[in-house]
């Protein structure tokens, strides 16, 4: 899909330059942007009392040069701190910016807005607007760098080579995953999530999986991988979260994880999701599961019930977590599963607290029964416990 952005880094002539060298990049203009007067000439924007900020207009395919590394890409050719400057170049002419058309695309700016702030002790000067309106530059203008290759650039010339040569993170993936397709394991797989459309596993086996996902997950790039969503593979997914398992701090782990959550839709992915980060962190935790719990998403509210069985079934159980997932109503066969599995390893871990739920036919009689079914296939759980569940099998009528 060819989509388009305006980016203002300074003198238009360099920005123009490296970003019609990028693969995936099919047209470039420069002019200028979100100003206070009509039709400005170059020569009125330059007295700084316009408005405008010299801007390239960037139409880009979006399956070869994703959005989020396109923006990753400005945030490096630009000094994201500086205040109406770049270079030698001084003004509000020059100031840096990203004027967006489509607001869905608001979220990925924000969040790599957010990854770069990280990186420097100092504030961003970067403005994140709505598009107001764009005027084209004269001619004389438009692609000065090719009509004068000597001309005046403020950027290193070594940018130019590597924007020629530049691959997007995605796509470095992209070709990695497939290159480890196995068609034997994609057709055995493919079964075990039969909601998927075969086109869209290509068949890669876990350990090569969770080797590429440490090989990845300090890429200076990766964060451009992790807000490029939709992805297209399951592969990808699991990718993404297996990358995820890695982050250490609690806030930018849920952070990425709620961006990722509307997209999951299948069991596999949504449970192979086992962050590092909370571990440690079972009061914020517990407080996101409570989100989660209340969605409408099925994988997000799968996600939400495995988290608490996974984390709050040990010291930090508290009985009126039963009744969160006893409450949950959602006639999704992933969503009644994860209840039966959840009640099933309370029985395990929490039997006291748990049986009565069997005991006084809280649950739905599927639900019921599947638990029984759960708890019986259980090693866990001794013998004579066993006994007990097994004279419940029958809920009440």
């Amino acid at each position: 899909m060819i989509k388009e952005i305006h980016l203002a880094g300074g003198c238009f002539w360099g920005t123009e330059q490296f970003f019609k060298l990028l693969d995936g990049v099919v047209e470039t203009e420069v002019g200028f942007a979100n100003g206070h007067t009509d039709n400005p000439t170059y020569e009125q924007v330059y007295t700084d009392t316009t408005g405008y900020a010299e801007t390239v207009r960037i139409r880009y395919d979006n399956e070869r040069m994703p959005f989020p590394t396109l923006i990753g890409l400005f945030f490096k050719i630009i000094d994201p701190t500086s205040l109406n400057r770049q270079g030698h170049d001084v003004g509000t002419r020059y100031r840096t910016g990203i004027y967006y058309s489509d607001r869905q695309e608001l979220p990925a700016i924000r969040a790599m807005y957010e990854h770069v702030a990280r990186e420097y002790d100092q504030p961003l000067c970067v403005e994140v607007e709505p598009l107001a309106n764009f005027v084209p530059a004269d001619e004389y203008h438009q692609d000065y760098l090719d009509k004068n290759p000597t001309g005046y650039c403020h950027l290193p010339i070594s940018l130019f080579a590597e924007a020629k040569h530049y691959k997007a993170i995605r796509n470095i993936l992209r070709d990695r995953l497939l290159a480890l397709q196995d068609l034997d394991y994609r057709n055995f797989h493919a079964q075990l999530v039969p909601n998927l459309p075969p086109e869209k596993i290509i068949g890669v086996r876990t350990p090569a999986l969770r080797q590429l996902a440490k090989e990845f997950a300090r890429h200076p790039d990766i964060v451009e991988f992790l807000l490029e969503l939709p992805h297209r593979y399951y592969e990808e997914y699991n990718l993404h979260g297996m990358i995820l398992a890695e982050e250490r701090d609690y806030s930018r782990c849920v952070a990425a994880i709620d961006r990722l959550l509307p997209y999951i839709d299948n069991w596999a992915t949504c449970d192979l999701l086992r962050p590092k980060a909370f571990r440690r962190n079972h009061p914020q935790l517990l407080r996101d599961i409570r989100r989660w719990l209340r969605s409408r998403h099925p994988y997000t509210l799968r996600f939400g019930i495995e988290m608490l069985m996974t984390h709050f079934l040990d010291d930090d159980f508290r009985p009126e977590q039963l009744e969160w997932v006893a409450r949950v109503q959602y006639d999704d066969y992933y969503v009644r599963m994860m209840v039966a599995w959840y009640f099933a390893t309370a029985l395990a871990k929490q039997y006291p607290a748990a049986i009565p739920y069997l005991q006084e036919h809280r649950l739905s009689p599927w639900i019921h029964q599947k638990t029984i079914q759960k708890a019986l296939e259980s090693f866990r759980i001794p013998a004579e416990e066993k006994a007990e569940i097994r004279k419940l099998r029958e809920p009440s009528r």
